[in-house]
C-alpha cells in the first residue's frame, strides 16, 4: 500500500511490507516496525572561521562512539565534525541511530590529515587522557585558551591520538580519581559542552 502525503512541504511517500520482507531489509533483531530511507545531506565546503569551533574525529571506529560524539557537537553548537583518516562510516545505521538523528543537523566532513584543517586557518587542539612527555605536558581543559577558530581532536579508543600528530597545542581533561582515562565519547562530550559554556558566558557578558 502505498500513501502520498502531498500537505507536507516535501512529499513523504510511505509503503506497507509484510513481515518477512520488512525484517529482510532491516539490520536490526527487533526492529521496531518503522523504516526510513532518506538522502545523505551535502555538507559542502569545509568552513571554520570567526569564532566557530569544529569537533575532529582522528581514526574512531566505535559507531556509538561517533554517533554519540555528533549528537553531543550539535547540542554544543560545533561548526560542524570533520572525521580524518581512516574511520566507521559516518552514515552507518549504528551511527545514525546512536547520533539520535544530529547527524542530519550538523555538517560532517572528511578530510586526509590534520594538516589541511591548519592549512585551513583553524588552530588545532590535541586531547590526550594523561600528562605525557609525548603530549608536551598538556594544559588543563579548564585553563586553557579556547578561543577563536578551532578543532578539538579526539583521537582512536586504542590509542589515542598519535603523540607526533599535527597540532598546535595539547589539552587534557584532569582526573582525580584512579582510572586511567575517559571513553571517547564521555571526553569528547565533557569537552564539547564546556567550549560551550564559556562561549556562550562570554557572549553574553
Amino acid at each position: 500500500m502505498r500513501d502520498d502525503y502531498s500537505e507536507y512541504e516535501a512529499p513523504i511517500d510511505s509503503f506497507e511490507l509484510d513481515a518477512k520482507t520488512f525484517v529482510s531489509v532491516s539490520d536490526t533483531e527487533s526492529p521496531r516496525g518503522i523504516l526510513a530511507v532518506c538522502g545523505i545531506p551535502d555538507a559542502g565546503t569545509l568552513r571554520c572561521e570567526g569564532d566557530d569551533w569544529l569537533l575532529v574525529l582522528h581514526e574512531v571506529s566505535d559507531p556509538g562512539n561517533m554517533g554519540t560524539l555528533i549528537r553531543s557537537a550539535e547540542a554544543a553548537g560545533a561548526r560542524g565534525v570533520v572525521l580524518v583518516g581512516s574511520t566507521v562510516d559516518p552514515w552507518s545505521p549504528k551511527v545514525v541511530r546512536a547520533s539520535a538523528g544530529a547527524v542530519f543537523h550538523v555538517p560532517v566532513w572528511q578530510i586526509d590529515s590534520l594538516t589541511a584543517l591548519r592549512n585551513a586557518g583553524v588552530r588545532v587542539i590535541g586531547t590526550t587522557s594523561h600528562d605525557s612527555l609525548s603530549a608536551s605536558a598538556p594544559e588543563s581543559l579548564y585553563s586553557a585558551d579556547l578561543s577563536g577558530a578551532i578543532g578539538i581532536v579526539l583521537g582512536n579508543e586504542a590509542h589515542g591520538l598519535p603523540a607526533d600528530a599535527d597540532v598546535d597545542s595539547w589539552i587534557t581533561i584532569e582526573h582525580r580519581g584512579r582510572a586511567e582515562s575517559l571513553n571517547v565519547a564521555m571526553a569528547g562530550t565533557v569537552m564539547a559542552m564546556h567550549i560551550s559554556h564559556i562561549r556562550t558566558v562570554r557572549g553574553g557578558s
